[in-house]
């Protein structure tokens, strides 16, 4: 399942890092400008042609984590139409969003005076001072969000709802699935069959005889099975050893029928070899 790709742009203190922290979800990777500057682009300057090389190579980050099944929020200034296009180009799957906030605004929430050093002279090429920020046009606008009249919570919400970004999971189902089996199914499917939203939560556990798959091996596994059923995800998550639970928070706890618990994940191990599990052997038989 491959992830896709939020991208915000506007000016410098326009609240892009902000709402991006406020989009990071349990499988969600933030590539933040500042972050990437001092890190994998602290070679590059701030001349058009460098600020172009900044985005491809963060625009290349972004596709290859949403081909490993990562989602990724993206806070760039990406002041050129140019740059834009260019990263739709390289990301299959991205949304844009403009963080639309006036100058005026931007300068007075900028708490590092990097607009006063800009107005003085003593940083060139500053996005909004000296440098430009091309509007985007109406048709390139997928979402804009304005943060000097919708608050945070307000700017989020708006990108959650119009971008479908928030799930609405009915079940989830916790386990290690060394590998997925029938029983398995028998349990996902009564809900995934009947359109509920479903989250399959796969155990990261360390590589042993009873754990012969890696999450990751387990995961393809899972998607493939599930290949026609948009409405089921997955989720690697760690080697939790408890589930702590709640009363009365809105969720009710059940436990699978003993048909289902009678059939042996060790068994199905000891009669397949790896390869067979993973290709799905024992399903067909």
């Amino acid at each position: 399942m491959s992830g896709e790709t939020i991208w915000l742009f506007g000016l410098p203190c326009s609240g892009k890092t902000t709402l991006a922290k406020g989009l990071i979800g349990p499988r969600t990777v933030h590539l933040d400008g500042d972050y990437l500057r001092d890190t994998l682009n602290s070679d590059l300057g701030f001349s058009k042609e460098d600020r172009t090389e900044n985005l491809r190579r963060a625009a290349g980050v972004a596709q290859a984590l949403n081909e490993q099944g990562f989602d990724v929020v993206a806070s760039f200034i990406t002041p050129y139409r140019s740059q834009r296009e260019l990263i739709a180009e390289k990301i299959e799957n991205v949304s844009f969003v403009h963080v639309n906030a006036p100058v005026e605004v931007c300068e007075e929430r900028d708490v590092k005076g990097m607009y006063e050093q800009a107005r003085k002279g003593k940083i060139k090429g500053f996005t909004g001072i000296d440098a430009p920020f091309e509007e985007p046009e109406i048709e390139e606008i997928g979402l804009e969000v304005r943060t000097t009249t919708h608050s945070e919570e307000e700017s989020i919400k708006k990108i959650n709802t119009e971008l479908k970004l928030k799930s609405d999971p009915s079940h989830i189902f916790i386990g290690r699935w060394q590998p997925l089996h029938d029983g398995h199914r028998k349990i996902i499917d009564s809900a995934a069959d009947n359109g509920k939203d479903v989250i399959i939560a796969i155990r990261d556990t360390e590589l042993s005889e009873k754990n012969p798959l890696t999450a990751q091996e387990r995961r393809e596994l899972i998607e493939a099975v599930y290949e026609e059923h948009p409405n089921v995800e997955t989720m690697i998550i760690p080697d939790v050893d408890t589930v702590a639970i709640g009363r009365d928070v809105g969720y009710s706890v059940v436990s699978v029928p003993q048909e289902v618990a009678e059939i042996s994940g060790t068994e199905t191990r000891e009669e397949y070899e790896k390869n067979e599990l993973l290709s799905g052997r024992h399903f067909e038989d």
